[in-house]
């Protein structure tokens, strides 16, 4: 059973006119004031979900791209941008509109300026050179994607971010939380918003079959947002507490 949700989670967060939602572990969408969506890493989306302008996916796990995710936001004029051709391959299926990007490499992608960023652990299932994050530019923004990434030298090197999406848990505890704090510190953007963790009102989920499961929960650990209020106290960061707004099979 759910426990209740806290009462300071929000919906959204408004932030210098684009909008900012959490669906699941590292999916948010992003809506400008023009009405441009962008999704990152699309898994278990909210109902009947706006399509997508532009999809980035950062790397292969099963809780970061599954066709059956994808599928639902795409259109006609959808475009899609991922750092290995068979991650396309494999959640695109169908590869029109589609690019990859290499590690560093700068692309400009339906309006969006997008630079591929190292993404790695230093141990676990995050191995440097097979997935990446995104800095985006789009709407005069500089957004910051991490995907699956512990602090690296690469995103302590950025600068100038108006907007941090970072992952602080996983189940194995490459991705630390305590860790993240640092590296937001010194990113200092004006809004972070954490990403990849099992919010503290949803159960742990009981796995049989260890990696044979899809359910996102298993890669990370229960954690509540609200302790990144504290953390960055003082920083003059904006710390994003957002409701999940993806639904897990049977769930509400």
């Amino acid at each position: 059973m759910k426990g209740s949700q806290p009462e300071d989670l929000k919906d959204s967060v408004l932030f210098r006119g684009v909008r900012y939602e959490w669906i699941c572990q590292s999916c948010v969408r992003i809506t400008t004031e023009k009405g441009f969506v962008i999704y990152t890493d699309p898994v278990y989306l909210d109902k009947d979900p706006p399509p997508a302008d532009l999809i980035v996916i950062s790397h292969h796990h099963v809780d970061h791209c599954l066709p059956e995710f994808v599928a639902p936001i795409r259109t006609e004029r959808t475009k899609i941008v991922a750092f290995h051709p068979s991650y396309i391959q494999y959640c695109a299926q169908d590869i029109k509109r589609v690019r990859t990007i290499k590690m560093g490499q700068t692309i400009e992608l339906a309006g969006v300026r997008i630079t591929a960023v190292e993404a790695y652990t230093e141990r676990g299932f995050h191995i440097k050179g097979e997935g990446c994050g995104f800095l985006m530019e789009v709407e005069g923004q500089r957004i910051y994607f991490s995907g699956d990434t512990g602090r690296t030298k690469e995103m302590m090197a950025l600068k100038g971010l108006d907007v941090a999406i970072l992952s602080v848990a996983d189940n194995i505890g490459a991705i630390d939380a305590d860790e993240m704090v640092e590296a937001v510190k010194v990113l200092h953007p004006g809004l972070f918003i954490p990403v990849h963790y099992t919010p503290p009102y949803e159960p742990e989920p009981e796995i049989k079959g260890l990696f044979a499961t899809k359910d996102p929960r298993f890669f990370t650990k229960r954690l509540d947002p609200r302790r990144f209020v504290s953390d960055l106290k003082d920083t003059g960061i904006e710390v994003a507490l957002l409701r999940k707004l993806g639904s897990l099979p049977g769930q509400a």
